[in-house]
């Protein structure tokens, strides 16, 4: 189970990469090489982050790399570029002349799983871990309650936000999750909310292990 130093961990981690990324993007306009071709290779698969970081490290203000670039940090910037940004190039005469980072990510293959699916996957994880035994059925029905619909959204997302960290992120699917999120607690996702989330789901869950 994600505990609340996992959670923290990881939200300071996707904060860090989010900020990199759109100074990335803005520093790109006064240095379109900055995110050419090669370098938006290298940022959209995380063993090649850590190179293209180190290589470029003393042009990127200190604050918005960590001391040491590690696997998740690496993936969880990459899986930016796969789940919700792309980057685009213009050239002149053969020439690069402009790079832009643009919200929305290439159209890939199709995800085999959806939301409702991926929901009922961590809600599965998350009663395994708390020990309590649901029939599928019985998970099935409490990811189709309208009472616990913001807080699995908001667990559903932390378990996928962890699965990015170790690069085995579901692409767009994340960014789907993130838009149905209330635009409050996009503003405000905390390592309190998640915990709020997580014991709403396992209360709920608990409640219906009573009764069967």
């Amino acid at each position: 189970m994600l505990t609340d130093d996992d959670v923290a961990a990881l939200l300071a981690r996707q904060a860090q990469a989010y900020e990199l990324l759109l100074w990335l993007g803005r520093a790109s306009a006064d240095d379109p090489r900055l995110l050419d071709a090669e370098a938006a290779e290298q940022l959209a698969h995380a063993r090649t982050v850590p190179t293209w970081i180190a290589h470029h490290r003393e042009q990127i203000p200190a604050e918005l790399l960590p001391a040491q670039v590690d696997g998740p940090f690496a993936a969880l910037l990459a899986s930016f570029l796969i789940t919700s940004f792309r980057i685009e190039h213009v050239y002149f005469d053969h020439r690069l002349v402009a790079t832009y980072l643009v919200l929305g990510a290439r159209p890939g293959p199709p995800v085999r799983a959806g939301v409702a699916a991926s929901q009922v996957l961590a809600l599965k994880h998350l009663l395994a871990a708390g020990k309590v035994r649901l029939t599928d059925r019985d998970v099935a029905g409490l990811a189709r309650r309208g009472d616990l619909a913001e807080a699995l959204l908001v667990w559903t997302y932390l378990w996928e936000l962890d699965r990015r960290s170790r690069n085995k992120g579901k692409g767009p699917l994340v960014h789907t999750l993130w838009r149905r999120l209330p635009r409050a607690v996009r503003a405000d996702l905390t390592v309190e909310r998640v915990r709020a989330a997580r014991e709403h789901l396992l209360t709920a869950a608990r409640q219906v292990d009573t009764t069967t």
